[in-house]
């Protein structure tokens, strides 16, 4: 990205700031999107807080995301501030408001979580939720649920005090009439009075209990958020509550954490039947949805899944290698040679889709399609995601033609592409008669034209480009690991 004058600067306020993940999504956004803006972590020490921000605007710093431990220490220094965040008593995100001559507060953690739940098809409104903790992210789920229609909130902490503080506070909150939402429209289509004649519930109930007496919720089908830092990297096999006969009851778990991957939470709900989910969406989203008021725009949905795949690569790092690569171009050969370099594991998608279908690649294309065979491709990269490891991967020419399949394949590994000359790709095919898209009058010419239009996309989908003309196997195995640099 080129940075001049033009330039904008946003970034992270905090302490400690060092491993944050916010640059991936922030600038991962500006330089697909174009916009000439850069993102920087800042450490900044309790006392500098109000300073931090009256420089900032000083500097004329479009927007800042505020980390621990100043999320709260920093509203005093704003010079307005949004309701949600108000409530929650937390601001993540700073907004530049030069008519007032300083910065407006957000909360978009509880934005972000809000949007993670509505794409996993997660709805509040009218169920029973269990919240488990009662620090700034419990406060702000337990806001949210308020939002999304919940009817009741069991707030469960080991300390009664700090739960039965948020609960006073939320529930005070909505007898005043302080908390609005879309839900509020939805309450109010509700009949008054149920088929009874008993008044129907305008409110959602947040009922604080001490964590030892989570036996006494009688409700099942319960959806249950753990938001606490318990289970937390490396500390894994930790978790709130293991009782086995709680679980039978969650039908959803979302844990706050997303690292690692699946939490001990997550495993218990999973055991008993129940979906779970972590928080990576979570954080990505909230990022998103910050850099929108910073930018005023609205930052498009592809955009965003790229971003996600950029971050799960982040935090969930993989030990493969993806070979992708026009047909020719040695995937096959090299990947061998490079699994038994390395003592990894070697396997060809085309090979596999063969023995899961029973059937050619020729044959698919014969009897099915090319379109039917791009989606067997992408259901196979699906299957195939979570389950390979120390493993070389040697894909089909048109694997990343898809954008879906693009993705997946970055978060199977690393994504090298195999190029070469169409000449020596050529003089490598020319006598395979089972290519089914060298079936022309003059295959050269095809080669050409289809080498010419995926190159592009090749370049997308590959963290690195090695040229494979020289055939020379050790070399072409030093590039693909990096032994050229």
């Amino acid at each position: 990205m080129e940075i001049n004058g033009k330039t904008r600067l946003i970034g992270l306020m905090g302490n400690p700031v060092e491993h944050t993940l916010s640059p991936v999504i922030h600038n991962g956004i500006s330089e697909r999107m174009g916009i000439a803006s850069v993102y920087m972590p800042f450490q900044v020490e309790a006392d500098d807080v109000g300073e931090a921000v009256k420089g900032a605007y000083g500097l004329n710093v479009l927007g800042m995301n505020v980390t621990v431990p100043h999320k709260n220490a920093v509203k005093e220094f704003l010079v307005d501030i949004d309701d949600a965040a108000s409530h929650i008593g937390a601001v993540n995100t700073l907004v530049r408001v030069e008519e007032k001559h300083g910065y407006k507060g957000y909360n978009t953690d509880m934005m972000g979580l809000r949007r993670q739940m509505k794409e996993d098809g997660v709805g509040l409104l009218g169920r029973t939720v269990v919240v488990l903790g009662a620090g700034g992210a419990a406060k702000a789920v337990v806001y949210m649920c308020i939002l999304e229609g919940a009817a009741k909130v069991y707030l469960l902490n080991r300390t009664l005090a700090k739960a039965e503080e948020i609960a006073k506070q939320m529930n005070t909150l909505q007898q005043n009439g302080k908390i609005h939402g879309e839900v509020n429209e939805t309450r109010n289509t509700i009949e008054e009075k149920d088929e009874m004649g008993q008044e129907v519930q305008k409110y959602t109930m947040v009922i604080p209990m001490e964590l030892k007496n989570y036996t006494s919720i009688e409700e099942e089908n319960l959806i249950v958020f753990q938001a606490t830092s318990i289970g937390l990297s490396p500390n894994a096999d930790q978790v709130v509550l293991e009782d086995v006969t709680f679980y039978k009851k969650v039908e959803i778990g979302i844990d706050l954490i997303y690292n690692p991957a699946t939490t001990r939470f997550m495993q218990l709900v999973m055991e008993q039947g129940g979906k779970a989910y972590n928080a990576l969406k979570m954080l990505l989203y909230q990022g998103v949805i910050a850099y929108e008021l910073w930018h005023d725009i609205k930052v498009p949905q592809d955009i965003v899944e790229d971003i996600y795949v950029d971050l799960k690569r982040k935090v969930y790092p993989k030990d493969n290698y993806v070979l992708i690569g026009f047909m020719g171009s040695g995937k096959t050969t090299f990947g061998k040679a490079l699994a038994k370099h390395c003592s990894m594991e070697f396997l060809d998608t085309d090979e596999y889709i063969e023995k899961q279908a029973g059937k050619t690649i020729a044959q698919i294309f014969a009897e099915d399609g090319e379109e039917a065979f791009r989606q067997i491709e992408t259901k196979t990269l699906e299957t195939l995601r979570d389950s390979l490891h120390n493993t070389v991967i040697a894909t089909g020419g048109g694997m990343p033609l898809r954008r879906e399949n693009a993705r997946l394949l970055k978060e199977i590994g690393t994504v090298c592409y195999l190029t070469a000359t169409s000449k020596e790709i050529y003089d490598r095919v020319k006598d395979d008669s089972k290519r089914p898209l060298l079936q022309s009058e003059n295959p050269y010419e095809r080669i050409c034209s289809l080498m010419k239009e995926r190159k592009p996309l090749y370049e997308a989908a590959c963290d690195k480009v090695v040229d494979t003309n020289s055939n020379e196997i050790e070399e072409i195995i030093g590039a693909i690991l990096g032994k050229d640099n």
